[in-house]
């Protein structure tokens, strides 16, 4: 059974919030619209206030040119969150066999972002590898791993990392700029050693005919179709919330759940849907904005505290691909 040992976060240095936004950047759509649409109230950059206030990132390249030289990068973001899922495992870094990372902004097309990550944290040879899957990486990689456990080393590192700031405009109009934050989840699993999670992953699909709908041009802007997106994103986690709890036998008002963390006020609506106490959601995206696909792994490792034997936590994320994906954790 695979249980998880570790768990990591990881935000980008420098906070922007939407006062920065509104009043010295100029994003036009007001704190009205924010409020009602995202409910969302800061996020976290890589790159420097100055260098967005001043040019909007009308060139994703000269982003990228400037994270480097701030030495921040999707990267070492990971790898700091992987720190934090060791030592919390309680395991070096030679002990692990294999990494499995996930970058939807990487600044190099290669080495993998997984290798760059073992060399930084001095991890040795194994078949380290990149899995991408978007926002949705999290449950891919948790449903990889569990087809894989019979063949799995002792010790797994799981990383989701990206920086879409530097991928964002932040011209007047553009509503990308408020939703957005760099940051990083990992976690370390292993199939052969009892940790604090039990993982029992539920499944993993996606849409193709839906792939043009979220892109990140490999030097451009990300963009997407938001109004359809967002209604498909919510009838899909409301749809695999049921789901999971139907094969569990759970009662999702006696559970923990934590969705995609796009957007809070999107999660308010999936909440009414289905008739779920705020309280026992779990979630963050008000207050560092949308990580992709390290926002439900950095929930989790940022509530792992609170949790206590017994409890059970549903997951459900949706992403560009269109890919989605859920499963059930146990405290153990």
């Amino acid at each position: 059974m695979l249980s998880l040992l570790g768990l990591g976060s990881a935000l980008a240095s420098t906070e922007l919030d939407n006062e920065f936004l509104h009043q010295e950047v100029g994003l036009g759509l007001g704190p009205d619209w924010v409020a009602k649409r995202l409910g969302i109230n800061k996020r976290y950059t890589i790159l420097s206030k100055d260098y967005i206030k001043e040019t909007k990132n009308a060139d994703p390249r000269a982003a990228v040119a400037l994270a480097r030289g701030l030495g921040q990068t999707p990267v070492t973001l990971a790898a700091q969150a992987a720190r934090q899922a060791l030592e919390q495992a309680g395991i070096t870094p030679e002990q692990v066999g294999l990494v499995i990372a996930n970058n939807d902004t990487p600044f190099e097309t290669i080495p993998s972002t997984a290798n760059m990550v073992a060399r930084s944290l001095g991890i040795g040879s194994g078949p380290h590898c990149d899995v991408n899957a978007s926002c949705s990486s999290f449950a891919r990689h948790m449903q990889l791993l569990a087809d894989m456990e019979p063949a799995l080393p002792e010790y797994v590192l799981t990383v989701q990392t990206a920086a879409y700031t530097t991928r964002t405009d932040y011209s007047t109009r553009c509503a990308d700029g408020y939703i957005w934050g760099d940051g990083a989840a990992a976690q370390v699993s292993s199939a052969r050693r009892p940790g604090r999670l039990k993982v029992l992953p539920s499944g993993f699909g996606t849409k193709p005919e839906g792939a043009e709908e979220v892109v990140i041009d490999a030097v451009g802007h990300f963009h997407q179709k938001g109004a359809s997106v967002k209604e498909f994103s919510i009838a899909k986690t409301v749809e695999l919330f049921q789901e999971t709890a139907r094969r569990h036998g759970l009662d999702l008002n006696s559970v923990y759940t934590v969705a995609h963390q796009n957007n809070f006020m999107a999660q308010n609506k999936i909440l009414e849907i289905l008739g779920l106490p705020e309280a026992r959601h779990l979630r963050n995206v008000q207050d560092q904005g949308n990580l992709a696909a390290a926002g439900i792994p950095s929930v989790l490792a940022q509530n792992l505290p609170r949790l206590k034997t017994g409890d059970r936590v549903v997951y459900a994320v949706v992403g560009s691909g269109l890919a989605w994906g859920a499963g059930l954790l146990e405290v153990l």
